[in-house]
């Protein structure tokens, strides 16, 4: 799932006041909503990316979030042209 299929979202209560920012696909979203009978105020369009990792809540049914930094893992091989092992190699997420 790329983020370019997520859904932003201003979520609130019950009472009409703001809850929080959730993100996820529109169907993930819908359905998180009728799970805690809150509702959507709004979808937000042209939310950049730092934004959502610092202020929205992630609803979707998958471990790592869309929208999350992509985090570096060590490679535990050794390097035959250095020597090197535990080289840090970056994944792309989509």
């Amino acid at each position: 799932m790329s983020i370019d299929q997520m859904e932003y979202a201003k979520v609130h209560g019950k009472d009409g006041k703001f809850q929080e920012y959730v993100y996820a696909t529109y169907e993930e979203v819908e359905k998180f909503c009728a799970e805690r009978e809150v509702y959507v105020d709004r979808y937000l369009n042209h939310v950049d990316v730092m934004t959502v990792q610092k202020g929205f809540k992630y609803v979707g049914p998958r471990k790592v979030p869309p929208c999350d930094a992509a985090r570096p893992y060590y490679n535990e091989h050794v390097n035959p042209e250095t020597g090197v092992r535990g080289v840090r190699v970056f994944k792309e997420k989509w």
